[in-house]
């Protein structure tokens, strides 16, 4: 819940000017769909995760899971 309600907070940690100076086109327009979705609904949020997904794959860290599965 915490989470939410920090999305759902109007100040931003980084402006959309940043965001357009610093991220390609193609992921600018995934990141205001994201913004979308988070004030629209958890369903749009869920559709959201589905179509981001497939568009960019989630990349797994395999040293993380070496380290955490040896401890």
């Amino acid at each position: 819940m915490r989470f939410w309600w920090q999305l759902g907070m109007t100040y931003r940690e980084v402006s959309m000017e940043e965001l357009r100076r610093n991220v390609g086109e193609s992921k600018l327009e995934v990141i205001e769909g994201l913004i979308t979705a988070i004030r629209t609904s958890h369903a749009r949020i869920e559709t959201w995760i589905t179509t981001t997904r497939q568009t960019f794959p989630v990349i797994h860290d395999r040293g993380f899971w070496a380290y955490d599965e040896n401890g």
